[in-house]
């Protein structure tokens, strides 16, 4: 290593006189020819294909293909370009004999007068499931399996500098689940205290989106703010199966501490009040918050939590990420005490896709109260 260290000052000195001679001579010829070389143009639109191998908690490992495109549009004046627009289609297979097919989108039109966002999915899931509540045993493991078919779409519209409003509407039709015995002495909880969604159903409903987004850049921002609040209806009147309430709160919030080197802060609420089935709890855990614990690990109707990441760079294409956060399920805010409080701190590594446009894959580490869970996945956690 300090081999390489010294060569490569070695080699920045040289370079550093020999510029300052070029510089030396040029500036005693009488006519220097100034540097006509047009500057590289940015790339505004493109397709990257790659293979996709991931490892969660609760898919072990996956592989398949993804197809990620970006680009930019030209505003109608100037030449500017509005944000990145990007769209995924992924196609993958896990070694729990799960399949995903996804397809999603967030598509900023000319002049950012709308954002567009949704996604088309078809997934056959193994799920894990331990009960209701922030204190539950892994003891009450049980497995249950489904498949579900969904679409979400959101049209909002530009109300005023970086904001947005507008209507979002989500189903989903949960089906062919199959329930299992905690043991050879226990049923299924969700069977025997037929939790919402215990036998599948359709969840359907209606809501609007209010979005603050300031970010320089929407996959990977180093300045700026993000804050999103959305209220949702779903139940009979739009076909649904199950009535209930829910609210959402999102701010995100970035500071550039020096070139490269990013401070990301993150709280999210979602408060549910109704007849919510078991696949949409508010659950802490997963790939983007709390990553030190397996998504859907601790379930109930509401959830906080709140966590810093640094994010900074390595060395060509990598760079690295370190996290800490707190959070928690409950039903009232009362259920909230110290002692079940989840926090989750890791670090992780990250290769740049695409350098010029910021998409990254991702490689995370967390570690929780009940010990480690790695992460690999596409783009940044938020």
């Amino acid at each position: 290593m300090k081999r390489h260290a010294l060569a490569s000052c070695l080699l920045g000195f040289c370079l550093l006189l020999g510029t300052s001679a070029q510089v030396l001579a040029q500036d005693q010829q009488a006519d220097a020819i100034p540097d006509t070389t047009p500057p590289k143009a940015e790339k505004t639109r493109g397709l990257i294909p790659i293979p996709v191998l991931y490892y969660t908690p609760d898919t072990k490992l996956g592989f398949g293909a993804a197809l990620l495109g970006f680009f930019k549009l030209k505003n109608s004046e100037g030449e500017d370009y509005s944000r990145l627009s990007t769209m995924r289609l992924i196609v993958d297979y896990t070694l729990r004999k799960q399949t995903d097919q996804l397809l999603d989108w967030a598509i900023f039109t000319r002049d950012e007068k709308f954002l567009l966002r949704g996604e088309l999915r078809h997934r056959v899931y193994t799920d894990r499931f331990y009960g209701i509540g922030n204190d539950t045993p892994l003891s009450d493991e049980e497995i249950y399996e489904y498949d579900y078919v969904s679409a979400r779409m959101a049209a909002l519209k530009k109300v005023g500098a970086r904001t947005f409003l507008g209507p979002d509407f989500q189903i989903a039709n949960y089906y062919d689940l199959q329930l299992n015995p905690i043991n050879a002495g226990r049923e299924s909880q969700l069977l025997t205290q037929q939790i919402p969604g215990y036998q599948g159903g359709l969840n359907s409903g209606l809501g609007l989106v209010f979005l603050l987004d300031s970010r320089d850049n929407v996959a990977f921002a180093s300045s700026g703010t993000y804050l999103e609040m959305s209220g949702y209806r779903f139940g009979s009147t739009f076909g649904g199966d199950f009535g209930y309430n829910n609210f959402n709160l999102d701010f995100r919030k970035y500071f550039q501490l020096r070139p490269n080197h990013i401070l990301a802060h993150n709280t999210s609420f979602t408060l549910n009040k109704g007849d919510i089935p078991v696949m949409r709890l508010a659950m802490a855990g997963g790939d983007r918050i709390l990553r030190g614990y397996a998504k859907n690990r601790y379930l109930e109707d509401n959830f906080a939590g709140t966590q810093l990441e640094y994010r900074f760079p390595l060395f060509w294409r990598f760079g690295m990420a370190a996290f800490a956060g707190i959070g928690d399920v409950f039903d009232k805010p009362k259920d909230v005490h110290f002692s079940t409080l989840k926090y989750s701190i890791g670090t992780g590594l990250r290769y740049a896709l695409n350098p010029e446009q910021k998409l990254s894959i991702r490689a995370d580490i967390g570690y929780g109260r009940e010990g480690m869970n790695f992460y690999v996945m596409i783009g940044e956690a938020f």
